[in-house]
């Protein structure tokens, strides 16, 4: 895919950024000339990923947890500190989640802060930041799931998270179109990544299989939305493996 020099210096904040469909993202906005900064919580290594990337540009990386408000507030200061500002938001970040009677109050909220409220927070974040710099074309990338559609047995707890995300995209972006900004909703499937309970042989074999999706499929789509022109929203893109569980 020719993306020519849509995203040429283009300051991008990738959330999840060292998870698989994060860390394909950045090497794709990378490739193309952005200057990204990618975060993920400490286990993911999100330094480790970007001394990896570096020899393919700017890249820069933090540790955060954005389920926490101090980790939302570390997070964009080094986004002005490292990118000056900021023309785009990818948000991937996102734990798993299993039934609402096998959680306790603590582990439920974790799945709520992390799957929503830090889509909720970056998003702000990312708009006062962009409004900020008087970005012309500024872009809010929200990564959703087609969990919300399909509403299968063990999660409940998760849904209420990307519900809440694609309710607070789809009006969102109604609110933003004076600004000028775009936002999109990306609704994948199954995505053959480190989140699912198997190990990385039983993933690709369901990737292999079109069970599952590999996440550079996923990341595929995210650029196609970041880089159409201007005055071209990609509103939703739903992305499905051929074989999708219903239920």
């Amino acid at each position: 895919m020719d993306f020519g020099t849509t995203l040429q210096r283009k300051r991008v904040l990738i959330t999840g950024g060292a998870g698989g469909v994060g860390r394909e993202v950045a090497r794709r906005m990378l490739g193309h000339g952005a200057r990204v900064l990618i975060t993920d919580r400490e286990e993911a290594a999100p330094e480790r990923l970007a001394q990896e990337l570096g020899t393919a540009g700017e890249i820069h990386a933090v540790v955060a947890d954005l389920s926490e408000s101090d980790g939302v507030e570390r997070l964009f200061s080094e986004v002005d500190a490292r990118l000056g500002g900021l023309d785009m938001l990818v948000a991937c970040a996102g734990v798993g989640s299993g039934p609402l009677m096998e959680m306790d109050d603590a582990g439920w909220r974790y799945v709520i802060e992390s799957n929503l409220s830090s889509y909720v927070a970056c998003t702000k974040a990312a708009i006062d930041r962009i409004k900020a710099a008087g970005v012309k074309d500024g872009m809010i990338i929200l990564v959703g799931s087609i969990s919300v559609h399909i509403k299968a047995v063990g999660e409940s707890v998760y849904n209420a998270a990307k519900g809440g995300v694609a309710s607070f995209a789809e009006t969102l972006r109604k609110e933003l179109m004076p600004e000028s900004i775009r936002l999109t909703l990306i609704e994948p499937g199954a995505i053959g990544s480190a989140m699912q309970p198997y190990s990385a042989e039983e993933r690709a074999r369901f990737v292999e299989k079109n069970e599952m999706l590999d996440p550079a499929q996923v990341a595929e789509g995210i650029m196609f939305a970041a880089t159409r022109p201007p005055g071209v929203d990609v509103v939703t893109l739903r992305i499905e493996p051929l074989v999708q569980k219903i239920c």
